[in-house]
């Protein structure tokens, strides 16, 4: 007999590579375990064999566990969707999953468009959303180049690793200040 439990569940980020666990706890009967793609019911692999032309997945298992991990790698949106791990017992047993891959996105505060008058302060907070962990670090960008603290005085940034934000401050904004700003965390998409 067999018996199908989740170990896992989690919402992995856009690049991440792990889809939840089922562990196959037995008693007498050995059996292969199956991972099927449910939007297209799409067998993507049987044992340890992968049978989908996508690459990035694979089934893990150690010999002698009752543990097998479907791994996606570089997990992307379109990913997202049920799963369902099956045991090749008769009758059949099985248990789904849901999967959701989030992206990380950069978010500035502001807005898309901030207008501020020649001699004030320019403040842009960035926020990393959705990242699993704070970003290693966030640069700031004016245009194609990275803002040049050094070029101008006045300019500083702070950068919060706890709560995965930055603020770019630009003190006595002149019109050379003007131009398109990006805020890029090392772990999400961009954002200006």
């Amino acid at each position: 007999m067999f018996t199908l439990s989740t170990l896992k569940s989690r919402d992995p980020l856009k690049g991440s590579e792990e889809i939840p666990r089922s562990q196959a706890t037995r008693y007498k009967v050995t059996s292969l375990v199956s991972w099927i793609r449910k939007r297209d019911l799409h067998i993507l692999t049987v044992g340890v064999h992968t049978y989908s032309s996508d690459a990035r997945f694979a089934a893990l298992h150690t010999d002698g566990s009752d543990e097998w991990t479907l791994r996606v790698a570089h997990a992307q949106p379109r990913d997202s969707g049920a799963y369902e791990c099956q045991v090749s017992t008769e009758p059949k047993i099985s248990l789904s999953f849901w999967l959701t891959v989030v992206v990380s996105k950069a978010e500035i505060l502001s807005g898309p468009e901030l207008f501020v008058r020649a001699g004030s302060d320019i403040n842009l907070t960035c926020i990393a959303r959705h990242a699993p962990d704070p970003p290693s670090f966030i640069y700031w960008y004016r245009g194609a180049n990275v803002v040049n603290y050094a070029q101008r005085g006045g300019i500083s940034v702070e950068t919060e690793q706890r709560t995965r934000t930055s603020r770019l401050l630009i003190a006595r904004a002149s019109p050379r200040d003007s131009g398109n700003y990006t805020c890029a965390p090392s772990s999400s998409d961009r954002n200006s």
